[in-house]
């Protein structure tokens, strides 16, 4: 009987600190800071982060404290101003930033930490301003720059962030040609 006892209270007592219980941080002036179930500082699941106003500045998912699947980040206000995905703590695949309007600002593509890929930039009443592609946070390769009507306004190459060779300018007269050196 006794042996029985020990059994139940060793088991119990491993099991409660084996458990995961929810953490909550909290501002100087008292509001929610951030929120998530996990070890401390090992957040596991949704997390929620706030700003000192009581707003939802952030949210996202862990997996043994390290980022996992879609994060958000809102401006102040509620509105969406940043959305990425993330495996195994590294930020991948697509991400988009919103003008505090809601309409988009920036898509692109991160692969190794890097924006790497297709590249859009749009104003703020949504025309596309830049579309091209990037190079490890440099614009690299065929880019197509518009004016905030929609109109092209200049089509040509980068490398590592520099125009080079010839480029296409357009005004209200038609094209006309640019030399930017050698590729």
């Amino acid at each position: 009987m006794k042996s029985i006892i020990v059994f139940i209270f060793f088991f119990t007592f491993q099991f409660s600190f084996s458990q995961e219980l929810e953490h909550k941080e909290y501002h100087e002036n008292g509001s929610l800071k951030v929120e998530y179930a996990g070890k401390k500082d090992v957040p596991h699941g949704q997390v929620r982060i706030y700003y000192p106003t009581g707003e939802l500045q952030a949210e996202f998912s862990c997996i043994e404290g390290k980022q996992h699947g879609i994060s958000k980040i809102y401006y102040q206000s509620g509105k969406l101003l940043k959305e990425m995905i993330f495996e195994n703590g590294e930020q991948v695949g697509a991400m988009k930033i919103y003008y505090q309007n809601g309409s988009v600002e920036e898509i692109c593509f991160i692969i190794n930490g890097a924006k790497t890929g297709a590249y859009q930039y749009f104003f703020d009443n949504g025309q596309i301003q830049l579309d091209g592609f990037v190079k490890e946070n440099q614009l690299d390769g065929m880019c197509t720059h518009y004016d905030i009507s929609g109109k092209v306004i200049k089509k040509g190459k980068y490398k590592l962030g520099k125009p080079v060779g010839t480029w296409m300018e357009y005004d209200a007269l038609g094209g006309t040609q640019k030399e930017y050196g050698n590729d």
